[in-house]
């Protein structure tokens, strides 16, 4: 594995971690972290360019980063979602990596992290409505919310929230790991 490319999967699993206890700790995930990792991945996939003709590397890390951010976009404004889950997305897509041993494209492995944050995301929403004892009203609430796409609570009812940072951050790793392994 070339060494750029160490580096880009050093810098996804650094943006993870960080954004995990930030997200956790301060509740916001910084511009500079994922603004900062957003331009590493651009400049890196130009750098693995710079000895071939095109820009295979750049235009796929583009790519990856306009999915994710795009996907976690339209969610944002539904109103489920902060503007920096959504940049983290992208910066997720700019560090993706490149096609493996597992052969998956950067784009396929930010389709996957994304699946696999939705399960954790799920998972910790389920513990935190069981937390508060609020469990039948938050599925209430959530269907209502899949069904209408709009994800205010209904009037008088207190909202739920979530760090979703922290479920991006473990899908992303869980998605490296099940690279890592193939």
């Amino acid at each position: 594995m070339a060494t750029i490319e160490l580096v880009r999967q050093g810098c996804l699993l650094a943006l993870a971690v960080v954004c995990v206890y930030t997200d956790m700790a301060r509740g916001k995930l910084y511009n500079w972290v994922t603004l900062g990792a957003l331009a590493i991945g651009l400049a890196s996939a130009y750098l693995m360019d710079t000895n071939q003709p095109g820009f295979w590397h750049l235009g796929n890390a583009a790519l990856a980063a306009g999915v994710g951010a795009g996907i976690l976009l339209v969610v944002y404004f539904m109103g489920s979602l902060g503007a920096g889950d959504v940049k983290m997305m992208g910066a997720v897509g700019a560090l993706a990596p490149f096609a493996g041993a597992a052969g998956v494209s950067a784009i396929g492995f930010v389709i996957i992290a994304l699946m696999y944050a939705a399960l954790v995301g799920a998972a910790i929403a389920v513990c935190v409505l069981i937390w508060q004892r609020r469990l039948l009203s938050g599925l209430k609430s959530s269907l209502r919310a899949l069904f209408t796409l709009r994800a205010k609570p209904a009037d008088g009812a207190p909202a739920t929230t979530i760090p979703y940072g922290v479920a991006i951050g473990i899908g992303v790793v869980w998605a490296w790991m099940e690279l890592l392994l193939k």
